[in-house]
């Protein structure tokens, strides 16, 4: 008996439950260079359902070469087809290629399209927004 009530108690502690009907969906590979001496990184990536009705986090993964590299940002861009509105959010990735998100998930009020048909991509930026030599991961999905 204590051992369910410790259970409940930690689902209830845990993240908020997903949409069932938002899809979890990969990104094509980022591939980027990085600041630094002969850097560059994979970013994979991956949608992840949020509790709130037309939003998503990505799950991002990075794989990063060389030495001396410098810190950088990783951004999700994405417009509603439906809509026509596009937004984007972006977090810091320290000179070791970690991440400034939990669990390695962005999120954030720039990951809110709203219901209906998404196209996303993952870019890399420098800290001041201007975009970095990359190859865009992207993916395609449908918020509930």
């Amino acid at each position: 008996m204590t051992a369910v009530a410790v259970a409940t108690l930690v689902g209830i502690g845990g993240p908020a439950a997903a949409i069932p009907t938002d899809p979890v969906v990969q990104f094509s590979p980022t591939l980027t260079r990085v600041p630094g001496g002969n850097c560059a990184a994979i970013i994979n990536g991956e949608t992840v359902p949020q509790a709130q009705s037309g939003q998503f986090g990505v799950r991002v993964k990075i794989t990063q070469t060389g030495q001396f590299c410098g810190a950088y940002r990783v951004a999700v861009r994405w417009r509603n087809l439906d809509s026509g509105y596009s937004d984007g959010q972006s977090h810091r990735v320290d000179e070791n290629g970690v991440i400034n998100a939990t669990d390695g998930v962005i999120v954030g009020m720039g990951t809110a399209p709203g219901a209906g048909r998404v196209e996303a991509s993952i870019v890399t930026t420098y800290e001041d927004g201007r975009e970095m030599e990359h190859l865009a991961g992207t993916a395609a999905f449908t918020l509930g």
